[in-house]
Order: C-alpha cells, then sequence, then structure tokens
C-alpha cells in the first residue's frame, strides 16, 4: 500500500482527470460549452435593457389641453403604450389589478381649472408592483415625463406673460404628481423573488424524480419488463407518474403553506385557483419528465440534462425579466415552458388575489403542454424500448430478474 500511494503522482492524476472529461463527451460539453450557452442566451435576453411598450390605461376627468398633452407624452415614449380608456379611477384601478394594464394614469375632474385656482390635484400613477421589473421602470419613467411636461407648460405660461425664458425657467411651477404602487408599494424584495423560486424549486424536484425513476429500472437491467406494455404505454405513464403526482401536490401545498404562515410571504388570493393550477403544473411537468426518461440511459444523463434546464427555465419563465421585452426568438421558447404559465398564475393568485377566471388561460395551457408532450412520448416509446431494454452498463446494482406484467 505505501509502495502505492509513493507512485502515485501528482501529474498522472491531472492526466487521468483530463482525459475523463475527453471521454465523456456529454460532460465536456456540459463543463466547457454550456457556460458559453448561456452568456449568449442572457446576453440575447436583456438585449433591449430596458421594458418598452408597457401598456397604459387613462382615465382624462379633465379633458382639456393640457391633459391631452400629458397623455401624449406617456404615448410619446418608446417605455409606454397608451392602449385603454378607463371610465373612471376605479375602473383605472381595476384594470391594473387584473393585468389589462401595466400603468394606469388618473387626470382629476376639472385639473385645469383647479390648477389656475391655486388648487394642487395631483395626476396619479397606478403601477403594477406585482413585477419589480415593470414597477421600477415606470415609477421612474413615469416621474421623469410629468417633470418634464410641467416643466414645458411653465415656460410657455411664463412666456406668454412677458417672461423671458431664463426668468420664466427660474419661476417654474409643477404639475402635482403621485405615484401608487399596487401589490408591493415599499418595493419588497420578499413578495418578489421567493414565489418564483420556491416554484422553480418545485418544478426541478417533481421532473428529476420522474426521471430518475425510469433511469433506474434501465440501470437495474428491469426495464425490460415493462415489453408486455410496449403497445400501451400509457400504462406505464399511469404507474410511473402517479406517485410522483401526488408527491407534487403534497409539495405544493406544503410550501405554500409554509411561505405564507411562516415567512409572511401574501397571500391574498383563494386556494381552490391555486390548487388547480398547481395540478395542471404537475401534468405538464409528469408529461416533460416522462419524455425526458425516454431519451436518457441512466441516472446521470437525467441529472445532466435537468440541470442544463433549470436556469434557462426560471429566466427565460418571463418572472424576472417580462416577455414583452424579450427577442422574439426566446419569447417563443418561453411560451412553451410550463413555468412561465405557473408563476404568472401563483402571482396572480397570491399578490393579486385575483379569482380562477384570471388563471383560467394559464390552467387550460398548461393542460396542453401535459398531453401534448405524453402524447409524443406514447409516440416514440415503442422506438426506445428496444434500445434501452438491455441490462444498463453503468449500474451500480446487479441485474435484477424481470418481472412479468400483464397487458
Amino acid at each position: 500500500m505505501q509502495d502505492q500511494q509513493e507512485r502515485l503522482r501528482i501529474r498522472d492524476v491531472f492526466r487521468e482527470e483530463w482525459l475523463s472529461i475527453f471521454r465523456d463527451r456529454r460532460f465536456m460539453a456540459i463543463l466547457l460549452i454550456t457556460p458559453i450557452v448561456y452568456t449568449i442566451l442572457f446576453g440575447f435576453l436583456y438585449s433591449h435593457q430596458r421594458i418598452t411598450e408597457m401598456p397604459v390605461t387613462v382615465y382624462d376627468g379633465d379633458n382639456s389641453q393640457l391633459s391631452r398633452q400629458i397623455i401624449q407624452a406617456f404615448d410619446a415614449t418608446d417605455s409606454f403604450a397608451v392602449t385603454r380608456q378607463a371610465t373612471n379611477q376605479e375602473d383605472a384601478v381595476h384594470q391594473v389589478e387584473t393585468g389589462e394594464a401595466k400603468v394606469g394614469i388618473v387626470i382629476p375632474d376639472n385639473f385645469t381649472t383647479r390648477l389656475k385656482h391655486g388648487e394642487n390635484p395631483p395626476v396619479l400613477t397606478l403601477i403594477d408592483g406585482s413585477n419589480m421589473m415593470y414597477s421600477n421602470s415606470a415609477s421612474r419613467i413615469a416621474n421623469q415625463v410629468i417633470s418634464s411636461v410641467s416643466a414645458g407648460v411653465s415656460i410657455n405660461s411664463m412666456k406668454q406673460k412677458g417672461m423671458n425664458a431664463d426668468q420664466a425657467a427660474s419661476t417654474l411651477s409643477t404639475i402635482p404628481f403621485r405615484s401608487r404602487v399596487l401589490f408591493n408599494p415599499v418595493y419588497d424584495y420578499k413578495l418578489f423573488m421567493p414565489l418564483g423560486v420556491i416554484s422553480a424549486a418545485l418544478q426541478q424536484c417533481l421532473l428529476l424524480g420522474i426521471a430518475l425513476s425510469c433511469t433506474r429500472d434501465k440501470e437495474a437491467g428491469t426495464w425490460g419488463r415493462f415489453g408486455a406494455w410496449k403497445n400501451t404505454p400509457w400504462r406505464l405513464a399511469i404507474a410511473k407518474l402517479t406517485p410522483y403526482y401526488v408527491a407534487g401536490a403534497f409539495n405544493v401545498l406544503t410550501v405554500f403553506s409554509i411561505s405564507a404562515l411562516y415567512f409572511d410571504i401574501p397571500f391574498r388570493g383563494q386556494v381552490l385557483p391555486l390548487i388547480m393550477v398547481s395540478l395542471a403544473f404537475n401534468f405538464a411537468l409528469c408529461g416533460l419528465g416522462f419524455l425526458f426518461s425516454l431519451f436518457s440511459k441512466s441516472r446521470v444523463d437525467a441529472t445532466q440534462t435537468l440541470m442544463l434546464i433549470a436556469v434557462p427555465s426560471f429566466m427565460l419563465s418571463g418572472y424576472t425579466w417580462p416577455l414583452e421585452a424579450m427577442p422574439g426568438f426566446l419569447r417563443g421558447i418561453a411560451e412553451i415552458l410550463p413555468l412561465t404559465y405557473y408563476l404568472d398564475a401563483v402571482r396572480n393568485i397570491t399578490l393579486k388575489g385575483l379569482d380562477i377566471t384570471y388563471v383560467f388561460k394559464d390552467t387550460i395551457a398548461l393542460g396542453v403542454i401535459g398531453c401534448v408532450t405524453l402524447l409524443v412520448s406514447f409516440a416514440i416509446y415503442p422506438l426506445f424500448f428496444r434500445q434501452h431494454q438491455t441490462t444498463g452498463q453503468h449500474a451500480d446494482v446487479p441485474a435484477q430478474e424481470g418481472v412479468t406484467l400483464k397487458g
């Protein structure tokens, strides 16, 4: 033993590690190529640098030249797009709360007349604070727009009174302005990031469990027992996926209960909509996990593949950077990811308190993803069965005698 230790040299182990990296092409790709791919991906993701064309709803209670000038100033920026009209302030608040608009502008009744009489009725901006990317940008730019309009109006007014430009600029009066951030008025990061991280963890754990369940049989040499179900793969799907589906539902109830009861993360909505969209989310993940398991030959393969999916899935979900600000091809990828729809629904339920009407589309989208991935899995299952039914070569577990299953 001592002789072997003396003969063991650093350069030999060094060479051995390099050879092992280059022998395993998948591992080499993960180690050397994945960081480059992620860098390019995220570079494109944030290539627009800022959020543009945020949908804006407007209530104009004044309908004057000044109010129209304010509205035009908002619409003229590339950050805002005035797309809707509100009938009153409550309607504007409702449109922002339900996500129909990200920003609301409320110009009070008789705004111009009241200003002339020395009153200070403020222009109110309503901002959706459930996504801090929107709220940070909208608050800053809305303030800039009002300040710019205020300066222009004051200077023109004073010039009309006979002042020169310098005198007018030195005696500026500002248009009163007030901003109201809904759902997260103090920009508390605890109300924003934990929900996204929790949902991403739920996704990754369930996907990994399903993928490892199938690859475990391949490594143990017991995959051949499912030959009886080669033409009825739905039987295997039910048998393999149901335990993980139930476990996923349990995890959802557990983690959201803990976050609300012990960490003061708000839960303003109803439990039933969250349960429904979570069941649809788990269904979509079951389909994806089953599909991944067919392509993976071993538990190592499955783990490596899902590791590559975890980070891009969260970044592309629209949670940390809005879908509207992504390049078109990345947005297309985001719209086929289950996490995109689940995070949107979770935010609407927990932070906004919206009912099932506003998460119905997300629930349907998740159901469609689950159906499509399962149907694709059933279609290709016979093709992959023979390839993987032999005893796994990477197994540490001895091959077991197959169990005959009734078809």
